[in-house]
C-alpha cells in the first residue's frame, strides 16, 4: 500500500496522462474529419486507444504517440484547400454575384425557392436590380436554436422603400451527403457562403417548416449606413467567386463574420461579448448598446420583434415588406 510521498508520483503520472488526453482526442477527430469519419465515432477510437497507450506504454513512449498524432493532424488542417468545385447540395449550388453600375445593384443568382417541406422544394435562382438611393435601412434577424438561449442563426435583411428586402444569410456549403457539425468546421471541412435571397425563402424556410423561433430587429441605422454595409458584403461576395474560403465555428461563422463587416465601417468596433459566442442573445447584447431602433425595454422589444408568431404562409411571407403593419 503505497503511503505519503509516495502517492505523489502516481498522481503526476495520472495528471500528465489525462493532459496529454484531450488534445490526443481532438487530433483524432480532425483527422477522422479529414477521412470523412463522424465525430462520435472518432472520439470513441480516440479513448478507446489511448487507454490501450496507458495500458501498455510508458509515458516517455505515449507523449511521442501524443506528438506523433497531433502533427498529423496539423499537417492534415493545412494540408485542406477549399473550391468551388464540389457535388453541392442544391440549396447552396449557387454562388450570388453582383455589379453596381452607378446607384444601381444588379444581382444574379438570388434564392427563391419555394419550400414544400424541408426536403421538397421548387428551385428558383433569380436576378434582380435594387436602386441604392431607395435603401432605407436593415435588421438583424435571429433565429434560436430550440428553446434555449444560448446558440442561434444570424442573418440581415437590406429595405428599400419599394417594399423589397434582400436577405442574407452567411452559411455552410455543405456538399451532398455531408452535414455540418462544430468539429467539422474546427478542421476546415465545409466551404462558406454568402447567400443572399427574398425573406419569403431565406425567413420562410425557417418558420414555416423548420418551426423555428425568428426575431427581427431593425438596427438603428440611416440609409447611408445600410448602403456601405451592402455594398461591403456584395465586395466581398465577388471576392469570395475567385478565392473559395472555409466556413470556421468560431472565426468565419454567420455571426462573427457579419460582425467582421459591421466592425469594418465603425469607428467604435463592436468588441467581443458572451453574447457573440452565444448569439441567441445577440438580440439583447444590441439593445444593451442601444443599436435597435426601438424606445421599448427589452422585455416588451424581445416579443414585439418576433414574428414567426404573426405570419401564417408563404403568401404573408411575401407581405412581410409591409412592416408598419407587423409593428
Amino acid at each position: 500500500m503505497l503511503k505519503g510521498s509516495s502517492w505523489i508520483p502516481l498522481f503526476r503520472k495520472i495528471g500528465i496522462w489525462l493532459l496529454l488526453l484531450f488534445p490526443t482526442v481532438i487530433a483524432v477527430v480532425f483527422i477522422g474529419q479529414f477521412l470523412g469519419i463522424p465525430t462520435l465515432g472518432s472520439a470513441i477510437v480516440a479513448l478507446t486507444g489511448w487507454c490501450a497507450v496507458a495500458r501498455f506504454c510508458s509515458l516517455k513512449q505515449g507523449s511521442v504517440v501524443a506528438l506523433t498524432i497531433g502533427l498529423i493532424a496539423i499537417a492534415g488542417y493545412f494540408a485542406q484547400r477549399p473550391s468551388h468545385e464540389r457535388n453541392w447540395e442544391p440549396e447552396i449550388a449557387q454562388l450570388p454575384r453582383f455589379e453596381i453600375v452607378g446607384n444601381t445593384l444588379k444581382a444574379e443568382n438570388l434564392r427563391d425557392f419555394a419550400w414544400r417541406s424541408t426536403e421538397d422544394f421548387e428551385e428558383r435562382w433569380i436576378e434582380a436590380s435594387y436602386d441604392l438611393n431607395r435603401l432605407t435601412g436593415v435588421e438583424v434577424i435571429v433565429v434560436p436554436f430550440g428553446e434555449r438561449e444560448l446558440l442561434a442563426h444570424v442573418m440581415l435583411s437590406f429595405e428599400f422603400d419599394d417594399g423589397r428586402q434582400l436577405a442574407l444569410s452567411v452559411e455552410t456549403r455543405p456538399e451532398i451527403g455531408e452535414s455540418y457539425c462544430l468539429m467539422g468546421g474546427a478542421a476546415r471541412q465545409p466551404e462558406l457562403i454568402y447567400l443572399f435571397g427574398t425573406e419569403r425563402d431565406l425567413l420562410g424556410l425557417r418558420i414555416f417548416h423548420r418551426g423555428n423561433r425568428v426575431y427581427s430587429f431593425p438596427l438603428r441605422a440611416d440609409a447611408n449606413f445600410a448602403k456601405e454595409l451592402l455594398l461591403e458584403l456584395c465586395h466581398s461576395v465577388n471576392q469570395l467567386l475567385d478565392e473559395p474560403t472555409f466556413y470556421a465555428t468560431l472565426r468565419h461563422n454567420c455571426t462573427t463574420t457579419l460582425l467582421h463587416h459591421v466592425n469594418r465601417l465603425r469607428e467604435k468596433p463592436i468588441g467581443l461579448h458572451a453574447e457573440i459566442i452565444f448569439p441567441a442573445k445577440l438580440g439583447e447584447l444590441l439593445h444593451r448598446l442601444g443599436y435597435i431602433n426601438t424606445e421599448l425595454d427589452w422585455a416588451d422589444a424581445k416579443v414585439h420583434y418576433r414574428i414567426d408568431e404573426r405570419v401564417n404562409d408563404a403568401d404573408d411571407m411575401a407581405r412581410y415588406s409591409q412592416r408598419s403593419t407587423m409593428r
